[in-house]
């Protein structure tokens, strides 16, 4: 039987005794007869309903928590994506959290940590740190250590995107010059990065057996990446829509026919200088930065080769659905939405046609008329 008492011995405090669902006996003590009533009621309730939680498992650290039931979660993970996680938890969540237990989180804790953190990281580093924090405690929700997710209702800054770039076809020349003059081995890797769209990683995995010279394509199904403490990770493209085919233009297919007779492989469409699998990181500061240094074309990414792709196809004609497929996009929906300022069909276009049905005042009209009928 669940029982409130005054306990003289304990300074005159209200102690609750009740059974939890195992049949253990608890106990907890209150300063006042109106706390303890109301802890009674909801552990009664909690109890009928299955919501109970046993308080002895949320006094488990957030540290201990993370190493012997969160990293269980992070087995699916990407190499990379689980590198970067655990980078966050190391640098951001357990020097905050560790030591506290999990029920000892609550929102204003939260709050007042991306706060702080706010003001000595970027938007993303906090956003990104914040997402980690909020599955930590989401699987502290699903273990039943604790009733919610303290970061449920955190407000995090907003991440302001970087205008992408787009390079004209002159521009994509001047780039892969001024690429062959610090490294000749890459100049091809420009045309088929801003002709073909893949991303680096992509580019960097290519073999030469998913280029096909006769009809122009190139099979994009791998992507290489490199992970701290495992090297150069390589693998299938991370959805199905990723492995796709694209037809390159004659030129492009010039400048890869030419790269492989300049520089033979077994294997790699790219290799180093030494013969081995590019790391893209290296490419970047040595190769990459001079070249577009060198054209003219300061704050240029990797990624951007990829965007130019994606526009030099709209501007070829390429529909949605063209685009959505080449780019390896899920849907054309998330193409339209990512690259609806390249599309033709503005709200100006469909207003001149409005203004064409205007001008032409004819009693026909311009779609079939379904008469109504009446209820």
């Amino acid at each position: 039987m669940a029982s409130i008492n005054r306990r003289a011995d304990r300074g005159n405090r209200w102690e609750v005794r009740y059974r939890d669902p195992t049949g253990k006996q608890r106990a907890r003590l209150f300063d006042r007869r109106a706390d303890a009533d109301q802890f009674l009621t909801s552990t009664e309730h909690s109890k009928l309903t299955g919501a109970y939680l046993d308080p002895v498992h949320g006094r488990i650290t957030v540290a201990r928590f993370v190493d012997e039931h969160y990293r269980a979660t992070m087995v699916g993970l990407e190499p990379s994506s689980r590198v970067r996680d655990e980078s966050y938890l190391r640098t951001h969540i357990i020097p905050a959290f560790g030591d506290r237990p999990l029920a000892s989180i609550g929102y204003t804790d939260c709050q007042t940590w991306v706060n702080e953190l706010s003001t000595r990281r970027a938007p993303a580093t906090v956003v990104k740190a914040a997402q980690i924090m909020g599955k930590v405690m989401k699987t502290a929700v699903r273990s039943r250590r604790i009733a919610h997710n303290p970061m449920a209702e955190v407000s995090l800054p907003t991440i302001t995107e970087p205008e992408d770039i787009y390079l004209t076809p002159a521009q994509v020349e001047s780039l892969a010059d001024a690429m062959g003059e610090v490294g000749a081995r890459y100049r091809a890797l420009v045309w088929l990065g801003c002709y073909g769209g893949p991303r680096i990683g992509e580019l960097l995995a290519l073999r030469w057996s998913d280029i096909d010279v006769l009809r122009r394509t190139v099979t994009i199904s791998r992507k290489v990446i490199e992970v701290s403490g495992e090297g150069m990770v390589e693998g299938a493209t991370k959805t199905k829509a990723g492995r796709r085919t694209v037809t390159l233009p004659r030129r492009v297919m010039t400048e890869v026919e030419q790269h492989r007779a300049a520089f033979p492989s077994d294997v790699l469409v790219f290799t180093s200088a030494a013969g081995e699998q590019i790391r893209a990181n290296n490419l970047r500061r040595r190769a990459w930065a001079s070249a577009v240094r060198r054209a003219g074309l300061d704050g240029l990414t990797f990624h951007d080769m990829r965007h130019t792709a994606v526009s030099l196809w709209v501007a070829a004609g390429a529909s949605d659905l063209e685009v959505a497929k080449w780019a390896g996009h899920r849907s054309a929906a998330f193409t339209k939405s990512r690259y609806a300022h390249l599309f033709p069909e503005h709200g100006e276009a469909l207003a001149d046609r409005l203004d064409a049905f205007i001008a032409s005042s004819t009693p026909t009209p311009a779609a079939a008329v379904v008469p109504i009928r009446p209820l």
